[in-house]
């Protein structure tokens, strides 16, 4: 009898945890299929309210909170990057992903995934607010820390190379460290396309061209992942216009395999 009460009770328990995980198996089933009917590399609006509205429902309840909270800021900074939305209304809803993700990561500073929303939205807030506003919320400071944590080396990587410098007054960020983090993520995930664009893009502000462009072919080379498909075809489309700048502006500086590189490049996209 004892033991038939407790196949019940953990029974009883599996139903209430499934019925409670319900609007977070809808968001993660939304967020998984977040490139179905897409226009481009622009995701569907309607199948992306629905997403987030899920995963706001989710963290209504204390035993998903963190899965749910997680899901929430990933949601809204695909959004961010990959919905159509009224360029007027950039600047407000850069400023709300940067609350939520930071009041998710206070609550819970452990989440890798949670974290890097949180760096990511601060280090494009601060590249777009201008460096006066960056030195006075201290967004350096805060992407470093935050980063580091988390063993995030493509967006320390990133905002040591897009951050703003402000001599004397902040001595933070520093291109040492950007060819550093950036190789470092390179080699931790060499599937992530990002990881290629952004390396070669730090290339090409030093001047080393042949090296960005190496990068270029190779990121170029990636197939798209299935779970990664808005990321992975909006990184290959930053790595073609990095090539075309390149090329068109420094082809003289390029080695002859490098400019035999670009034009290949270049071929491609218009042949498609």
């Amino acid at each position: 009898m004892k033991i038939a009460s407790n196949i019940f009770v953990v029974l009883l328990f599996a139903v209430s945890l499934a019925s409670a995980n319900e609007h977070l198996r809808l968001a993660d089933s939304c967020y998984a299929a977040r490139a179905l009917n897409a226009s481009g590399i622009k995701a569907n609006p309607k199948n992306a309210e629905i997403m987030k509205d899920a995963y706001k429902k989710a963290m209504e309840d204390l035993s998903v909170l963190e899965k749910a909270t997680e899901g929430y800021v990933k949601s809204l900074y695909f959004c961010f990057r990959f919905v159509n939305f009224d360029k007027k209304l950039r600047e407000s809803k850069l400023d709300s992903l940067k609350t939520i993700s930071e009041s998710a990561y206070n609550k819970f500073p452990k989440n890798k995934e949670i974290a890097h929303v949180y760096a990511s939205a601060l280090s494009i807030w601060g590249n777009e607010r201008g460096a006066l506003t960056s030195v006075k919320e201290g967004v350096a400071a805060k992407v470093r820390d935050v980063a580091t944590a988390a063993e995030d080396w493509q967006v320390l990587g990133r905002a040591h190379t897009v951050l703003p410098y402000v001599p004397v007054i902040l001595t933070w960020p520093d291109s040492k460290l950007a060819d550093k983090y950036l190789n470092l993520a390179l080699e931790k995930n060499r599937k992530d396309v990002y990881n290629y664009y952004y390396l070669a893009d730090f290339y090409n502000r030093q001047k080393r061209y042949d090296d960005a462009v190496e990068l270029i072919v190779q990121g170029m080379d990636l197939s798209i992942r299935p779970g990664f498909v808005f990321e992975d075809k909006r990184g290959r489309w930053h790595l073609q216009e990095l090539c075309k700048t390149i090329y068109s502006k420094q082809k003289k500086k390029l080695s002859p395999k490098h400019v035999e590189d670009c034009e290949k490049i270049q071929k491609s996209i218009e042949a498609k």
